[in-house]
């Protein structure tokens, strides 16, 4: 007989507790005690409680292995509920009658009636499993877990995600908690019944002004979304948004012109001033390029029975002097160039050169929701979220760290994932390949570096490091970066128009207000979009900043200690933005530790 301890930790979140019963086996290296009962007087297992049991075993099993823990409705009729009863467990802590006691992390939803299997904290690589049982239980639970999570194509061409078919419908492991759920609904309920009781929700015309679309700028208003309100015309402002608006990972410096954009000396005099010319300033590294080739050609979307119209520009920029603004030199709206396709410049007359811009920014909007957001930040991070759940076990060190409308959407990603190559997602890297080491104000680059840490084929531990890194940076601090600033960025409409309704320009002097603004999607399309951009900058609940980790699976002191110093460097990173952003007009803040999340969460 052997007498053992059993503390038992249940999670704090609504409906975590449970009324069916629990019971343990204890796995030894001699033999498998039968189910215990873990029942005291009274209700056990209630939210946020840690309880403990005394359980006799009739023998010896040995040294601890795993524990077996067992869940079934009570024997009581009137005591069951009408559905599944689930119960999260944070932590069984087993100590034996000699030694210390062992931790067991779980930190799963249990649905239903079944069992589940737990090791004991300690990480461990699949070589360290020295006992057959170690073994056994480590493939069976990867065999589970590829049968449970497996993969699907949703189109070709994209990358390949969760087939949903072969997850139990109620897998509350992998939905958003009901609190997080509730607040979502809530959030766009308010937001479209706001919409509907201004009238603007189901108004297929254009809209009247500019001033008119000030009603729906009212909507929620951010001081990023009211700076942008003030300056949206201006040319530092739209230059400023390449490195620090929602999509700031396409301007790289410009070395020579493409051919395919002919842009001359006297075009830019005007802003280059005398005593230079571009070639000139293209070997002193101070011009750049944003090139949206990858949207020539693309299907554009249908709205209210109308067809829309995409754009694939070149935009031409100037870095001033003496850490001057980034400013805009020229502007072509497709890649080739002729009579019906003019290059735009600032000296030209107010509307042309506004509308040119504006096209520029709907590019920049399809670029970035199509590949940046959807593809980069979700459809990718769910391919290594579902590589991680397929083959680490919950034992492994790594698993522990852890306007063109639908069809021209689907193009865009078949046409990147062709492109998309492994030092693209790795910060450094592509900061280098893009040449924007040294460009000022390029916050982005600036906050984003310092939060990247560390520093193909994973050869050596360096490797394994880099790539761990590229995952976690790409899962949280990337995507916060190009989804936080959403609705800042489109609050406005005319700075980020999500759709166009008349063909690009194809001559100048012909650009009037009025024809700008019935380029501008129509009202209803102008508030579905915003809504849904404000749902996707606001995270509806339950947050949980970059470095927290209340799922205690690490039991070492080593990994707490490397948790503890990420903490503080993290501390530190993110006062040191605070005091940044004092002294700027418009302050970066979505790579301010806090403020980011551990996953991409939304």
């Amino acid at each position: 007989m052997a007498d053992f301890r059993v503390r038992v930790s249940t999670g704090k979140a609504f409906g975590a507790g449970t009324r069916d019963k629990v019971s343990v086996s204890i796995v030894g290296t001699r033999e498998e005690s039968p189910p215990m009962p873990l029942d005291n007087l009274g209700k056990e297992f209630t939210a946020d409680a840690e309880e403990d049991f005394q359980v006799t075993l009739p023998k010896d099993v040995g040294q601890v292995l795993l524990l077996r823990v067992h869940k079934a409705p009570p024997a009581r009729p009137l005591l069951r509920s009408l559905t599944p009863d689930a119960w999260f467990c944070r932590w069984f802590q087993l100590t034996p009658p000699q030694g210390g006691p062992l931790l067991f992390p779980c930190y799963q939803w249990l649905e239903g009636a079944g069992s589940l299997v737990l090791q004991e904290g300690t990480a461990k690589v699949s070589r360290a499993d020295h006992h057959p049982l170690l073994q056994q239980q480590r493939q069976e639970e990867l065999q589970a877990r590829q049968k449970m999570y497996q993969w699907k194509a949703y189109n070709p061409g994209w990358p390949h995600c969760l087939d949903k078919r072969t997850v139990k419908d109620l897998d509350l492991n992998i939905k958003y908690s009901t609190a997080k759920n509730a607040n979502f609904y809530l959030q766009a309920g308010s937001a479209f019944a706001e919409m509907k009781i201004k009238g603007l929700l189901n108004r297929k015309g254009l809209w009247r002004s500019l001033n008119e679309m000030k009603r729906i700028f009212n909507f929620r208003k951010t001081p990023a979304a009211e700076h942008a309100f003030e300056h949206w015309q201006e040319d530092a402002f739209f230059a400023s948004q390449f490195l620090n608006g929602l999509n700031p990972v396409l301007i790289h410096r410009c070395h020579y012109l493409p051919k395919n954009f002919p842009v001359t000396d006297a075009m830019v005099a005007s802003v280059l001033g005398p005593g230079t010319s571009l070639q000139a300033e293209l070997e002193k590294g101070s011009l750049f390029l944003v090139d949206h080739s990858i949207l020539s050609g693309i299907h554009t979307n249908v709205i209210n029975g109308k067809p829309q119209f995409s754009a694939a520009p070149m935009t031409l920029l100037y870095q001033s002097p003496g850490c001057g603004p980034l400013l805009p030199l020229a502007i072509q709206l497709s890649q080739s160039p002729g009579p019906n396709s003019p290059i735009f410049l600032p000296s030209d007359d107010k509307w042309d050169w506004l509308l040119a811009k504006t096209w520029v920014r709907n590019a920049e909007f399809s670029f970035h929701e199509a590949l940046t957001h959807l593809l980069h930040s979700h459809l990718l991070s769910e391919v290594f979220t579902l590589a991680t759940l397929r083959q680490l076990p919950h034992c492994h060190p790594l698993f522990k760290s852890t306007g063109i409308g639908i069809e021209g959407f689907s193009e865009l990603i078949q046409r990147n994932m062709k492109q998309l190559h492994y030092s693209l997602l790795c910060l450094p890297e592509d900061i280098r390949t893009r040449g924007v080491e040294d460009i000022p104000g390029y916050y982005y680059r600036d906050d984003g570096m310092q939060i990247w840490g560390i520093p193909s084929s994973l050869e050596t531990r360096e490797a394994l490091v880099q790539y761990v890194t590229m995952v976690i940076f790409n899962c949280s601090a990337k995507h916060a970066a190009v989804s936080a600033g959403q609705f800042d960025s489109c609050a406005w409409m005319p700075n980020l128009p999500p759709s166009m309704q008349l063909p690009p320009p194809t001559s100048k002097g012909l650009a009037t207000r009025e024809g700008f603004i019935a380029t501008l999607p129509p009202v209803n399309a102008t508030c579905d979009v915003i809504i849904a951009l404000w749902l996707l900058s606001k995270e509806p609940g339950d947050r949980r900043p970059l470095g927290t980790y209340p799922d205690e699976h690490f039991t070492e002191e080593a990994p707490r200690r490397s948790i503890t110093a990420f903490q503080s460097h993290l501390a530190q990173i993110s006062r040191a933005i605070q005091e940044r952003n004092r002294g700027l007009v418009l302050p970066y803040t979505y790579l301010d530790p806090p403020l980011i999340e551990n996953s991409v969460s939304i």
